[in-house]
């Protein structure tokens, strides 16, 4: 019992330690067959693609665009929202940063009642992007595509 009130102060500590914004780049991506869209990956995705490469045979013949990019400078706990195609939206809420190295973060799609939402959560190392989701772009439209999320921690400049 006191081992574990011991870690919960630990984890309380580590979890409010000193934090600095953390800078955080949003992207909802359309991923479609090639039959429906010229088979392509957007040149406004070049930032990713080195992470989106590493997915190889997924992504062959396939288009490969940008929906939407948005950034936040967010505060510890502070979360963002981000809409999403078909009136969903993911909500972002920083949990812990490591000074220079990475941060903790949780993500909520808010679904629709059509469509499953997501929970998760990642850490993302400074000027690493993670990558989430393959939900249906729009769940009305089987031949929407495929929606991936995502998220880079950006270095400061």
């Amino acid at each position: 019992m006191i081992a574990l009130a011991f870690l919960a102060l630990l984890l309380g500590q580590a979890d409010a330690g000193p934090w600095q914004r953390a800078r955080l780049t949003v992207r909802a991506i359309a991923v479609t067959n090639g039959t429906a869209l010229p088979a392509r990956i957007d040149p406004r995705l070049d930032p990713i693609k080195p992470y989106l490469d590493r997915f190889g045979e997924m992504f062959r013949n396939r288009s490969v665009r940008l929906l939407l990019q948005q950034s936040f400078d967010l505060d510890w706990r502070a979360p963002a929202e981000v809409a999403l195609p078909a009136n969903r939206s993911l909500m972002i809420i920083p949990r812990a940063l490591e000074p220079g190295q990475r941060i903790w973060v949780h993500f909520e799609v808010v679904a629709t009642p059509q469509s499953h939402g997501l929970h998760t959560d990642y850490s993302i190392e400074r000027g690493g992007t993670v990558l989430m989701g393959w939900l249906q772009v729009d769940p009305a439209n089987r031949k929407s595509g495929k929606l991936l999320i995502a998220v880079t921690h950006e270095i400061e400049r």
